[in-house]
C-alpha cells in the first residue's frame, strides 16, 4: 500500500507503444487532473509525454522506438479528501 497526503491509486507496467491504455474504471475512480506519469526508459533513449485525454497516455521517445516502464497514479474521487493533522509528540 502507497501513503501519502491522499486516497491515491496506481496502474504500472512495460509500454511498447506509443498509447498506454488506462483500466476502464479510471475515470470514474480519479480526478482526471491529478494523473501523474513516470517514465523509466530502458536504454539511452528520452520518454515523454504528449498528452493525457479519453482514458490513454500518449507517449513519445527520442528515436521513435518505445520501450519504458512506467508508474500512473493518481487522486480517487469517490472518497472524502484526507486531512492531514500533525500532533508532535514530546520524547
Amino acid at each position: 500500500m502507497l501513503e501519502g497526503p491522499e486516497h491515491g491509486v496506481y496502474f504500472r507496467g512495460f509500454a511498447t507503444t506509443n498509447v498506454i491504455e488506462l483500466p476502464d474504471y479510471w475515470i470514474d475512480l480519479v480526478h482526471g487532473e491529478s494523473i501523474t506519469v513516470q517514465l523509466t526508459p530502458l536504454g539511452n533513449v528520452f520518454h515523454w509525454v504528449n498528452k493525457i485525454e479519453n482514458n490513454t497516455i500518449e507517449i513519445d521517445s527520442s528515436n521513435g522506438n518505445i520501450g519504458a516502464y512506467y508508474f500512473i497514479q493518481a487522486e480517487r474521487k469517490d472518497v472524502e479528501k484526507v486531512l492531514l493533522e500533525y500532533k508532535p509528540t514530546k520524547e
